[in-house]
């Protein structure tokens, strides 16, 4: 799509006819060495009222021996270092959106709750980094979201949280350098069963949370129809307060809404 006018133009559309307000973007080494590629695409989105929010994520950026190439590869090189040779305000990044998951390694499985709950402060710590750098590097007014799952805040298993006391500094920690997060409420079908995910953040955290929506649709997948995927958006978005929802993935639900779905009638 990058480079092709014609193309960008329909996912323009597309996006403006369904309501996004934000996309996150995540580009391989290749396509940002030509940076030029993206600021236009940058460009574009910000001429139809949508944010772009530089998309980063590898779950080993927790360790402290891999968070210098987090910052002086991603946060300065492809972040700071790119919207500063922008041409135009338009063609910059609005945020950076961590999808860091420490329960994506191969250790979280095998983890005590003690270790589990460790690798969630790492997950802290590293997050508290990102947020200093950009402060060091004038960058104070630039926000940062992260997607967190659902369950981060269960006392006990299966994060390891030994009290409520406990995870609510952990959230109140996370509170301090991000925005606002993207709750993963994936594998969810139902509106209680989301709702019992999502609860107590949108009660407690005090930034932004918006509820993350799955599109997948299919036999065995997390909805049977296109249908009752677009019935939840609704559902979410209509609730009392409204809650904003995120689409994972942009891709799946663009062929999802714009292409007819195979059956297994006859």
């Amino acid at each position: 799509m990058l480079g092709d006018k014609a193309k960008a133009a329909e996912m323009i559309r597309f996006l403006n006819a369904w309501n996004f307000d934000r996309v996150y973007c995540s580009f391989s080494t290749d396509t940002r060495a030509h940076p030029a590629l993206i600021y236009a695409w940058n460009s574009k989105l910000h001429a139809a009222g949508i944010s772009s929010q530089f998309l980063l994520g590898e779950n080993t950026w927790i360790f402290p021996d891999s968070r210098p190439n987090l910052l002086s590869v991603h946060i300065q090189s492809d972040f700071l270092d790119f919207n500063a040779a922008a041409t135009n305000a338009a063609g910059r990044y609005d945020a950076v959106h961590l999808d860091i998951e420490p329960h994506g390694l191969p250790a979280w499985n095998v983890a005590s709750p003690n270790e589990r709950k460790h690798l969630l402060r790492l997950l802290r710590d590293t997050v508290r980094e990102v947020r200093s750098y950009l402060d060091a590097h004038a960058a104070k007014d630039i926000p940062i979201y992260a997607d967190l799952p659902v369950w981060f805040d269960q006392v006990g298993k299966p994060v390891g949280w030994d009290s409520a006391g406990e995870r609510d500094a952990w959230f109140a920690d996370m509170a301090q350098a991000l925005a606002g997060i993207s709750l993963m409420a994936y594998e969810r079908n139902t509106a209680a069963r989301i709702d019992s995910g999502v609860a107590w953040e949108i009660q407690t955290f005090k930034n932004e949370v918006r509820v993350g929506l799955e599109a997948s649709v299919g036999v065995g997948k997390t909805w049977s129809s296109t249908s009752n995927l677009l019935t939840m958006i609704q559902t979410q978005e209509s609730s009392n307060p409204p809650r904003r929802v995120d689409i994972h993935d942009f891709v799946q639900f663009h062929e999802i809404v714009t292409k007819p779905q195979k059956t297994n009638a006859p």
